[in-house]
């Protein structure tokens, strides 16, 4: 029988008769809420409600009775939930030991209920919208355990469950806004694309439900489940519990809203981003997010020195940079471009912008590493540890050399962790004759070893991403849009790089798009759309204030490169002028560009 249409009340009474025993509800009152069930002793209730806020996308709270409560009347008119679950699944000492249809043997007297929030109370929305297909008839979703931990809270700990669906590549903006204003049933999904990262190897193994055939063009959705609270009971080893059955839910009274998206602010629409097509990585923000990172990239996008940056530009590179770096844990970080005759020959543009980010991303918590040329090993460190007591890099900044003739694959790690992404700023790259050459067409090869190749090997490595920044075409990872370079870029022919990145970022000067970098994160950090996805919604929101101090600022910006000019650095163009990159005073143009980034980063 088809009870998509039924009201809560009729079928909740067919289920305590005994005529839906058993069934799954995913069809069931398609216009209502249904809920999970976990129901404890009263005496470990204050941690399951703690555990439950801690960890809200997957343990939404509808209602908590009080102990021996059989009802929920803020959720229907008439139930009892000895009865009203198609079956229920008993739990002694953190073992499932069986299923049962009716908890009326038991003595619930000092017992608390909770009912949990369940995403099929949004599945006829879905697929009404076209986001999903139509389950079969008596099927579940496809759900996985996951290598996400959970919040703990007294007993209750565990790793979170989820649910997956199949969803069209063209509608996961649509999937995304459907579910985020419904958080009270899990909300908007926690994960898109590869399921790698979640532990989870083989989509066709499911833990609980039923499997989902991703097909061509579709993206495999994950959202939290409700069975995570199940998972928390066999983790606390509780003497008896109980929780419903896998898809059996309990059907409430209460309508399931369908947002109204037309009315929405554009702070609370998402915009879902594939950022690495290699390893099929998506990341989420919201549509003002989205466009103040867009307005961040124009502004580095300035050319004072008429290059013509604006044929290197990539759109959409930035955006998906700034993504890259935000879920990465281990970054490595390449420059240096010796363009003079003195030494040191390196320039002001380069070095000074991967200090500004790599303090970022310290303070974020992420693992940062500088790969040097082995013969500038000590002048680099000895920068990186005055940068360090003065400041203006939370943490000693990590500083290896690379070596041409080791194995490029343990390079590509910082203490056996995979680099999840490789960045290279203002470092010259390799051109098609295998030489280096600086915008005049100077050979400098020997005063450079060949990062070029770790690059490539990063850049062909599937897990990980590949950054270049550049303001001329010949800088490392540039070969991504080596014609352009030949086309517009004067000596194009000659100097440009070969090297090929996943994303290239072209600036005005390369220290900007740095900057800009590291107050995107700040932006991403501050999108309590792209918050949560980090979290996987688990946990709090994220206070912002902790990064401010190492946010690029006219103060730190010029601070820094005072300390790299007393190292005797001095700008690549106009050597002969103090605090000057590319040719321009700090305080005049670079000044300028920083305090606009920071005005759009709301800073």
């Amino acid at each position: 029988m088809n009870f998509s249409k039924a009201l809560p009340s009729s079928v909740r009474a067919l289920i305590r008769s005994g005529e839906l025993k058993h069934l799954k509800t995913t069809l069931y009152c398609e216009s209502y809420k249904q809920a999970n069930i976990v129901i404890l002793p009263s005496a470990l209730a204050a941690d399951f409600g703690n555990f439950a806020k801690q960890n809200f996308g997957a343990i939404p709270l509808l209602y908590t009775s009080k102990p021996g409560e059989f009802d929920a009347p803020d959720l229907c008119q008439d139930s009892d939930i000895r009865t009203d679950l198609p079956l229920y699944t008993v739990i002694r000492n953190g073992v499932a030991e069986s299923q049962v249809e009716s908890l009326q043997d038991f003595n619930l007297s000092d017992m608390v209920t909770f009912y949990i929030g369940c995403s099929f109370s949004f599945l006829n929305t879905l697929v009404e919208n076209g986001v999903t297909k139509p389950l079969p008839p008596g099927d579940n979703v496809a759900i996985y355990r996951t290598n996400l931990d959970c919040s703990a809270s007294g007993p209750f700990k565990c790793k979170m469950i989820v649910s997956m669906q199949p969803v069209p590549q063209n509608k996961l903006n649509l999937a995304a806004d459907l579910s985020n204003f419904l958080d009270d049933v899990h909300g908007a999904p926690v994960h898109y694309g590869s399921p790698t990262s979640l532990g989870i190897k083989d989509l066709s193994q499911v833990d609980f439900g039923d499997t989902a055939v991703v097909e061509e063009g579709y993206v495999p959705v994950f959202w939290c489940c409700g069975i995570t609270g199940t998972e928390a009971l066999k983790a606390a080893k509780i003497d008896l519990s109980f929780s419903h059955a896998p898809g059996r839910m309990f059907v409430t009274d209460v309508a399931q809203e369908v947002p109204d998206l037309n009315s929405k602010p554009p702070e609370t629409l998402s915009e879902v981003v594939q950022f690495s097509a290699k390893n099929r990585s998506y990341s989420v923000l919201s549509k003002r997010t989205l466009a103040a990172l867009d307005q961040l990239a124009a502004t580095t996008e300035q050319d004072p020195g008429r290059r013509g940056i604006q044929h290197l530009v990539v759109q959409g590179d930035f955006v998906k940079a700034c993504l890259a770096l935000s879920h990465a844990q281990s970054v490595a970080l390449i420059t240096g471009f010796p363009v003079h005759d003195f030494d040191p020959p390196d320039e002001t543009d380069g070095l000074p912008g991967i200090i500004s980010l790599a303090a970022s991303l310290q303070c974020l918590g992420k693992s940062v590493t500088l790969i040097v040329d082995a013969h500038t090993l000590d002048f680099n460190q000895s920068i990186a540890k005055r940068c360090h007591k003065e400041g203006l890099l939370p943490k000693e900044l990590q500083i290896v050399p690379f070596h041409p003739k080791q194995p490029l694959e343990g390079q590509l790690c910082n203490s056996g962790r995979l680099y999840d992404v490789v960045l290279a700023s203002e470092r010259c790259g390799r051109a098609r004759d295998g030489c280096y050459y600086g915008m005049k067409g100077k050979n400098i090869t020997d005063r450079l070893t060949p990062i070029d190749d770790l690059f490539e090997a990063a850049s062909n490595h599937s897990d990980i991403v590949t950054i270049a920044i550049g303001d001329g075409g010949n800088e490392l990872g540039m070969g991504k849009v080596v014609q352009k370079v030949r086309e517009h870029i004067p000596l194009g022919e000659k100097v440009a790089c070969v090297t090929a990145s996943d994303l290239v970022l072209a600036a005005g000067v390369s220290n900007w798009a740095c900057y800009a970098l590291g107050l995107a994160l700040y932006t991403l950090k501050s999108c309590s759309i792209h918050d949560r996805y980090l979290r996987k919604a688990i946990g709090f929101p994220s206070d912002t204030k902790f990064m401010e101090k190492y946010m690029p600022s006219y103060t730190r910006e010029k601070k820094i490169l005072e300390v790299i000019e007393d190292f005797g650095i001095q700008d690549g163009i106009s050597p002969d002028q103090a605090m000057s990159v590319d040719g321009m005073y700090f305080d005049e143009q670079h000044a300028t560009v920083i305090k606009d980034l920071r005005t759009i980063a709301g800073l």
